[in-house]
């Protein structure tokens, strides 16, 4: 498996030095995810959830911990609260690098990544009433291309390629595998990939 160990000092220039996609869709909501990266063992993992299975929108699906921005907030405030309330994670332990380029969904969401080293991971809790299980994945495994299973799935017409992942008994797909794919890519870590950067889940 190819390990992909890019510095946080590497992951902050590249994307202080970005000029980041922002999508501006009227009609659909603006929300913020938290790329959490944290070191275990010499490598990079992502913490990631599984969401319950009564909620409004993704319920039971994978994703990052996040939310909506609220009034008032941008990308980065709603994506630290909302990990505060879905997992206990306090701010004060995450180093945010920056942004990433935003995605849309069909759902009805424009998604701005917040990418942030998570020095220390003790202590998360679950919020029982939107998060089922915490878990992580390293990030070394979404770099190996055979780790990835693209579908074409249809939707309003449009046939459109769609990776999926399976780690631990979990199925990362739709947005969540977006973007992690996109990071990647923007990494430098996709070297055989030939679809580009996507910015619709």
């Amino acid at each position: 498996m190819h390990d992909p160990r890019p510095s946080r000092e590497m992951i902050r220039d590249r994307l202080q030095a970005h000029q980041r996609q922002v999508q501006r869709r009227s009609g659909l909501r603006r929300a913020a995810v938290l790329i959490g990266l944290f070191e275990q063992e010499g490598e990079w993992r992502l913490l990631l959830t599984r969401r319950t299975s009564d909620l409004p929108h993704h319920r039971g699906q994978i994703a990052f911990p996040g939310g909506s921005v609220d009034d008032g907030e941008d990308c980065i405030d709603a994506a630290l609260r909302e990990a505060e309330e879905e997992i206990a994670l306090a701010p004060s332990v995450v180093d945010v690098l920056g942004c990433h380029d935003d995605i849309w969904t069909p759902t009805g969401f424009v998604i701005s990544p917040v990418v942030g080293v998570i020095d220390s991971v003790a202590g998360l809790e679950p919020n029982p009433f939107e998060v089922s299980r915490i878990f992580s994945v390293p990030l070394a495994y979404f770099a190996g291309e055979e780790n990835a299973e693209p579908q074409i799935l249809e939707h309003d017409g449009e046939e459109r390629k769609v990776y999926f992942y399976r780690y631990d008994e979990e199925t990362i797909w739709g947005a969540t595998a977006l973007i992690i794919r996109n990071f990647l890519r923007f990494l430098g870590l996709l070297p055989g990939d030939e679809d580009g950067p996507q910015l619709r889940a």
